[in-house]
């Protein structure tokens, strides 16, 4: 899966520079999101305590006295801004007291999950309001000489392109940033402003508009009970080009309460609006993958609901027949074998989902060791052969191309892959057909290395054309009344493709509807070089396995559950088996240790109460008796990951099966604890 697919939103924009938050365009102003930066701002160390201290709205992060002006501004400017961008500066009180300002740049975008909502960019500004507001209110009105009042200003206005100072009474301006004797830039403020839009604003309206409220008497009823507005809007350059500009408008003096003199700064936010778009960019990638994640998640768990309920009501139907039926042992002998079938194949389905959740989190590892390819491929036979039987297919196993039969290579994965393209070619061929396997070997330009293609080609339905780009993806199956009808979730080829690539492979497919499919998969493996013993042992294992060591054996059982003990015990007991049951870890370890060594083995469960499978191990492996110490301990247990395997034989045990318990599996784990020993 490309790794932006498994990206989130939240992983997207904790990234973002300054502080970033999420909330409703509705009358509750929700918060949807914030980051790191903005919980700094207010004092808290966790968004809960950030959602609890604000009351989970925009509201309560706004100073009371400034929410009414924002919440106004913020509306205006979304009514008369073509593109829904806002910007106000506003006071925070944080958690730890005091206060600070802050400039909030906001967009408000439509998103079908929540509705209007708004992407604000926010940052401290205390500092710059400081030193350009309210010094400029505390000190201005105490400054009678107009060259002083130039040389305090010019001192806090570096970050503006042009100010001005505007005596509102005398409708008269004068720029005193950057100096300039431009007679358009000192006399009637009237003709400033024509000079100012001379180029023209993006809108005629919005140009109307905003000469509207840069009237002097617009600005003298705007400020009545204010210190400062701002104006957000786009103006043509000289050189046509069109840009973000921002105009601020601070009183500076007072009379009688009524602004008589302001400050006029104007300044580009160009390059601030176009790092707004890009991260709006991004965020509207991040939300359009989080849909799509969202829409995949919904894809899967109709599939998997459906797939999982499918063999659970034959499991559940079943049981219910036998019962009824109990005195017709051929009856009940029916229903337990397809009670058995639907069994395997529930826990196959959960199997997909582990192996594809273990894939999408980067903890799919492998385990190599030395294999016979030839004994891998009558393994697969093996296991498909009741379907091809039923299905009466012609199979052809063709390995004529091989030159090494042993390789280094992960087993259970091996398995895995070949299970998948072979088993979709059983359940894909109609009856009659034929299914041909290809297994050839090339050499490697690396040394002890070969590559081996395996071509799996059967006769069945085909896959359309449409449908082969995205055959190796999750949860995706051709949507024909043939395949709709067959059991499968749609990870099995997308689990089988990240296997692929995990052994540095790779696997294509051709195919044809009506005329059947090809699957190719070429995989490289390091090849055994000299002849070995262990074919000789396995051997030796396999007829050692064959006589009947295990009767009489003495097996301490510890499981917790009752039923699960009980199910356990009985089939064991019925191989000839002796059970001894402990009901927790810390109880099996007193039994080994005062058993004076009765017992053969140990079958383990990892999750107990008191003292769990792992702790249990290592406690029984540091007894003092020796013999003791030494029991063969295999885990039996519902923890089926591989990190889960590699936890039990770093603990000291012998073996790992997962449940549910397959008996043949068991007593072929014990017969080779038996002659391992």
């Amino acid at each position: 899966m490309d790794a932006i697919k498994k990206m989130r939103l939240e992983d997207i924009v904790a990234g973002i520079p300054g502080g970033f938050f999420v909330y409703r365009a509705d009358e509750t102003e929700e918060l949807i999101y914030a980051n790191r930066i903005v919980l700094q701002l207010y004092d808290c160390g966790t968004y809960e305590e950030f959602q609890a201290f604000v009351g989970n709205s925009f509201r309560g992060m706004v100073h009371p006295e400034d929410l009414e002006r924002v919440e106004k501004s913020i509306r205006e400017q979304i009514v008369a801004n073509h593109e829904k961008f806002d910007y106000v500066e506003y006071r925070i009180v944080p958690k730890g007291g005091g206060l600070r300002w802050v400039e909030d740049f906001g967009h408000l975008v439509e998103n079908d999950v929540y509705g209007e909502i708004f992407f604000v960019f926010i940052s401290d500004i205390t500092d710059k309001i400081i030193s350009s507001m309210e010094m400029q209110e505390r000190h201005l009105k105490h400054i009678k000489d107009r060259e002083l009042l130039h040389a305090f200003i010019q001192s806090t206005i570096y970050a503006y392109r042009e100010v001005y100072i505007v005596d509102l009474e005398k409708n008269y301006g004068q720029m005193i940033y950057p100096d300039s004797l431009d007679e358009y830039e000192t006399g009637d403020y009237t003709k400033i402003l024509d000079r100012h839009f001379k180029e023209g604003i993006l809108e005629k309206e919005g140009e109307e508009s905003l000469r509207e409220v840069l009237q002097p008497v617009s600005i003298k009823n705007a400020l009545m009970h204010k210190n400062s507005v701002e104006y957000h809007y786009r103006k043509r350059k000289a050189d046509g080009v069109m840009e973000w500009c921002t105009t601020t408008i601070t009183v500076c003096e007072r009379r009688e309460g009524v602004p008589v003199m302001v400050v006029m700064c104007i300044r580009s936010v160009d390059s601030i609006v176009k790092r707004e778009e890009q991260q709006k960019v991004i965020l509207e990638n991040a939300l359009l993958n989080a849909n799509q994640a969202n829409e995949a998640k919904n894809i899967f768990l109709t599939n998997m609901s459906h797939d999982m309920r499918t063999p659970m009501n034959g499991i559940m139907g079943f049981c219910d027949l036998a019962l009824r039926h109990v005195r017709e042992p051929e009856r009940v002998r029916d229903c337990l074998e397809k009670i058995k079938e639907s069994s395997h194949i529930l826990l196959g389905i959960i199997d997909n989902m582990l192996d594809m959740s273990r894939i999408e989190t980067g903890q799919l590892s492998l385990e190599r060791s030395e294999n016979n390819l030839v004994q891998i491929m009558d393994d697969i036979h093996g296991l498909m052969k009741d379907g091809i039987e039923e299905k009466k297919l012609s199979y052809r196993l063709d390995m004529d191309g091989v030159v090494h039969e042993w390789i280094y290579c992960d087993l259970l994965r091996m398995h895995q892959i070949l299970v998948n393209v072979v088993g979709n070619a059983v359940k894909f061929t109609g009856p009659g057909g034929s299914i041909s396997i290809t297994v050839g070997e090339t050499p490697s330009l690396s040394s002890g290395i070969a590559n081996y293609e395996f071509r799996v080609k059967d006769t069945g339905i085909g896959i359309a054309p449409e449908f082969r780009g995205r055959i190796f993806q999750p949860f995706e199956r051709e949507r024909t009344s043939t395949v709709s009808r067959t059991q499968g979730t749609g990870l099995g080829l997308a689990i089988t493709k990240n296997i692929v690539d995990l052994m540095n492979g790779s696997i294509e497919v051709e195919s044809e509807p009506g005329k059947g499919s090809e699957f190719i998969i070429t995989l490289p493996f390091q090849i055994r070089k000299q002849s070995l013993k262990m074919g000789e042992l396995l051997q030796m294992a396999t007829e050692t396995m064959k006589t009947d060591n295990l009767a009489g054996k003495r097996v301490l059982l510890v499981e917790d559950n009752e039923l699960n003990r009980e199910i356990a015990k009985t089939l064991l007991e019925e191989e000839g088996l002796v059970i001894e049951e402990a009901e927790d870890g810390d109880v099996a370890v007193e039994m080994v240790r005062n058993s004076n060594g009765k017992y053969d083995f140990v079958l383990m469960d990892i999750q107990m109460p008191h003292m769990n499978g792992y702790q249990a191990t290592r406690a029984i492996r540091k007894l003092e008796d020796a013999k003791l110490s030494r029991i063969p301990i295999i885990a039996m247990s519902a923890n089926a990951l591989e990190e889960d395997k590699r936890e039990s034989l770093r603990s000291g045990m012998d073996m790992h099966l997962a449940k549910p318990i397959e008996m043949d599996k068991v007593l072929a784990a014990l017969e080779w604890m038996l002659f391992k020993n």
